[in-house]
């Protein structure tokens, strides 16, 4: 249930206490900036739910989260795209198959994360990435 809630937000912040985690969610990147700079209870929702492991290269695009622990930050996820295309690439089978990718850039790591109607996968880099495109795809990029 916490993933369904963090993949739906635009932004928040989460609260991990014990087993439980404390999200306060937001409209947008700006808001969640404008509450931590100025205090404001501008806040879109609040929640309680039991703590699980979370994944965070499937938010939403631009969306900010920050992770706490008791109280103390220990991250901050937010993917950012970078590229988008169609690309046209032969299957195993040799035959010809048609595929839109898209590319997101983490602001706060070097991890890079790939999108398609097929699949969800996060890199570690841009080398990760880019080997993985052209071994698969037999294609090359420059973004």
């Amino acid at each position: 249930m916490l993933q369904d809630r963090v993949n739906e937000l635009k932004s928040g912040i989460l609260n991990i206490k014990g087993n439980k985690a404390y999200v306060t969610g937001f409209m947008s990147e700006e808001m969640l900036q404008l509450h931590l700079t100025k205090g404001p209870k501008n806040w879109s929702s609040m929640g309680l739910y039991d703590n699980e492991d979370l994944k965070f290269h499937n938010i939403k695009n631009n969306a900010l989260f920050i992770v706490k622990k008791n109280g103390t930050e220990v991250g901050r996820y937010q993917y950012k795209p970078v590229f988008r295309d169609a690309i046209q690439y032969k299957d195993e089978d040799g035959k010809s198959l048609s595929l839109t990718i898209n590319i997101r850039k983490s602001q706060y790591s070097a991890h890079y994360h790939l999108l398609t109607t097929k699949e969800s996968l996060l890199f570690s880099d841009k080398d990760g990435l880019d080997s993985h495109l052209l071994e698969k795809f037999g294609v090359k990029y420059s973004y």
